[in-house]
């Protein structure tokens, strides 16, 4: 729960730190880093969901929501009794004197990777942003972000929906003996002319609408496969721009890393926004709500 609870400060305040590079950026530039960065929260959060529920099970968000009560009320009044147990029932070694060497040595054991996650993504986005302050004909925030991933698979050829169509036509039969009688006999080959009649004109409307879906079909490669070679041309061109950026992203980087460090680290009055501005039952509460929505 203590784990939940730091990973969640990290997450949050990775997602106000990229809603205030939003506030900096055109409209659509900065809907797009908003975006990004509440489905990167989102992901951050059903996975502390999973880790709280497949070891707390169905009271998993009762149970976090009051030991996070418990928790930052303690932080904040200096409770050092509570802080004692903490750290036992934790195993910290060596003994942990204060709130902030808790955190920082928790950070430590639990938190590095979705600290250098988080920390990546502020620094691709605020380099993003600068980029496209001085060219807004520059990739967007996807092709920017996914410029290192595997190009997609090429469309595949459609069916010829036609030939099967005509495949699937059944054949006449004319083979069936002639009733007797003139009338009989009459009355039998329009009978055979009307099923003929009709059976060549379904044949025609299933080749219409069989070359119409094969139209479309080709339509909709040709389609795809411009979408794609654009796409990639973008995330070309995204590579080409990061490589001359990449120096200024590491230094961005680690820059990210070291404030989320400062304020996941330090003490509930340091954290006031990535605790949401929640003291004691609020924050617990804010923190359950967007863990388990």
């Amino acid at each position: 729960m203590f784990e939940a609870l730091l990973h969640y400060t990290l997450a949050n305040e990775v997602r106000e730190a990229a809603r205030k590079l939003a506030e900096g950026a055109s409209d659509a530039d900065g809907a797009a880093i908003r975006e990004v960065a509440e489905d990167w929260f989102a992901s951050q959060t059903e996975r502390m969901r999973a880790v709280l529920e497949g070891a707390l099970g169905a009271a998993a968000r009762e149970c976090f929501q009051a030991f996070a009560d418990t928790f930052t009320a303690a932080e904040s009044a200096g409770d050092a009794a509570y802080l004692r147990r903490l750290v036992t029932d934790l195993g910290a070694q060596p003994p942990l004197a204060d709130y902030p060497a808790l955190r920082r040595w928790a950070m430590e054991q639990w938190l590095s990777e979705p600290l250098a996650s988080g920390a990546r993504l502020l620094s691709e986005m605020q380099t993003w942003a600068e980029v496209r302050a001085r060219d807004p004909n520059a990739p967007a925030l996807d092709a920017w972000l996914e410029r290192g991933a595997r190009p997609p698979a090429a469309p595949r050829r459609p069916v010829n929906s036609l030939a099967a169509a005509e495949a699937r036509s059944p054949a006449w039969d004319d083979s069936t003996p002639a009733p007797s009688g003139a009338l009989e006999a009459f009355a039998q080959r329009r009978r055979e002319r009307r099923a003929l009649a009709l059976e060549q004109a379904q044949a025609g409307m299933q080749q219409m609408a069989a070359e119409r879906q094969a139209f479309e079909q080709e339509a909709a490669a040709r389609k795809l496969a411009q979408a794609q070679a654009d796409a990639e041309a973008m995330k070309a061109q995204a590579q080409k721009l990061a490589a001359v950026e990449e120096e200024a992203m590491k230094q961005r980087e680690n820059s990210w890393g070291n404030r989320i460090k400062r304020i996941v680290g330090g003490t509930v009055s340091a954290a006031v926004g990535a605790f949401t501005g929640g003291i004691g039952a609020e924050a617990g509460r804010r923190a359950a709500s967007e863990i388990f929505r």
